[in-house]
């Protein structure tokens, strides 16, 4: 019996992949969670709601903004350099991570199921209203008297609810009803 040609791998093999980045090759499936457009800040936009919206966010990032370069500048005025350093910063650091939750939840969309609870864009438009209040209150807080623990539970407070709303927003909205 004469040995057979055949092999048992296959002779057509898939073609190779393509040339592709370093994120790519070395972390499939990364979304990027930092990238946000600055477009959801445009106030150039015929909807009145998501004009509303975009103003909310812009004095919520605006005061936070604002009172972080004041909290630097009392820093400079004591002459404590390595506060004042450190207070750029976490200003600078700050004031990225507050857009991007900002952000994300003004172009949130769909609905997500929270402790078994609907949440919506009017949800979302809600807190970014309140936000604006508060903040503006904050600041008012901060220049009639309010006290530094007042300010910091504020402060510490708002970033807390405002990321964890944004986190709400990066969950996959559910499937409408069927009622098929």
């Amino acid at each position: 019996m004469a040995p057979s040609n055949q092999s048992s791998f296959p002779q057509d093999l898939p073609p190779r992949p393509q040339a592709s980045s370093w994120r790519e090759r070395n972390c499939p499936g990364f979304r990027g969670c930092w990238s946000f457009s600055w477009e959801a800040y445009s106030l150039a936009t015929g909807d009145l709601a998501v004009m509303v919206r975009r103003i909310c966010m812009i004095i919520t990032l605006g005061i936070r903004t604002a009172l972080s370069i004041l909290g630097v500048i009392f820093r400079a005025y004591s002459g404590s350099i390595g506060g004042m350093v450190i207070g750029i910063i976490l200003a600078v650091l700050g004031f990225l991570f507050v857009a991007w939750c900002l952000a994300k939840i003004g172009e949130a969309t769909g609905t997500r199921k929270v402790l078994g609870a609907n949440i919506g864009r009017w949800h979302f438009d809600i807190f970014l209203l309140a936000c604006a209040l508060i903040h503006i209150g904050v600041i008012v807080g901060f220049f009639t008297g309010m006290g530094n623990t007042g300010f910091l539970i504020s402060w510490y407070g708002m970033w807390i609810l405002i990321f964890a709303v944004a986190w709400i927003t990066t969950w996959a909205p559910e499937p409408p009803n069927s009622y098929v």
